[in-house]
């Protein structure tokens, strides 16, 4: 889905230490090897067509075993009552990288993939239509995956970000807007909510 910018942080916040804890007690053999086989990448499949081990992009979208096994993360997804479309954990090993790219097949037509970093570090640089960015811990995004973007760990440290497509609604799409104006960046603006495991 175009954008009108290349990335956009919502103002959601949630708990990076509480998904961490999660994310670490899945077994290794639920990460498997990125459907693109880049190196140093892997996923842990979330919502897929049947809830099945497949990377699909059509069919009835259901959650995973792995996803039933990571209440808060289950939360995480609720608090933005969508509907959801394939969904990830994205594992990116130190050193590696996403070459550039740009997605533009049939399912990103009118859908838009939200990041939601897991495991990150400063030397984690997501680029798109010419931005940079790093994505700390809890924050929110969505970016232009229309435009050519690419990801680079030149950290020690293990990328995890939870990936989760959606076409969106109109509560959603408030959520952009209010990230477009950037106001709750400013020191006298308040933070966004943490949202607390329940």
């Amino acid at each position: 889905m175009k954008l009108p910018r290349p990335f956009i942080r919502l103002p959601t916040r949630f708990d990076a230490a509480r998904l961490q804890q999660e994310v670490a007690a899945l077994p290794e053999e639920a990460w498997v090897r990125h459907p693109t086989d880049f190196n140093g990448n892997s996923s842990v499949r979330l919502i897929s067509a049947h809830g099945a081990q497949n990377d699909d992009v059509s069919g009835p979208m259901l959650p995973t075993p792995a996803l039933r096994s990571l209440p808060y993360l289950q939360q995480v997804l609720a608090s933005f009552e969508l509907v959801w479309s394939r969904s990830r954990l994205m594992r990116l090993a130190p050193g590696c990288g996403v070459p550039e790219h740009a997605d533009i097949n049939y399912h990103w037509a009118h859908r838009v993939r939200v990041h939601i970093p897991v495991a990150t570090h400063p030397e984690v640089r997501f680029h798109c239509g010419g931005d940079s960015v790093h994505m700390a811990a809890g924050e929110t995004w969505i970016f232009d995956n229309w435009r050519l973007h690419e990801v680079e760990n030149r950290s020690a440290v293990t990328r995890i970000h939870l990936v989760a497509d959606t076409t969106g609604s109109a509560a959603f799409w408030r959520l952009v807007a209010a990230g477009q104006t950037g106001g709750f960046d400013q020191p006298s603006a308040r933070p966004p909510e943490l949202l607390p495991f329940r």
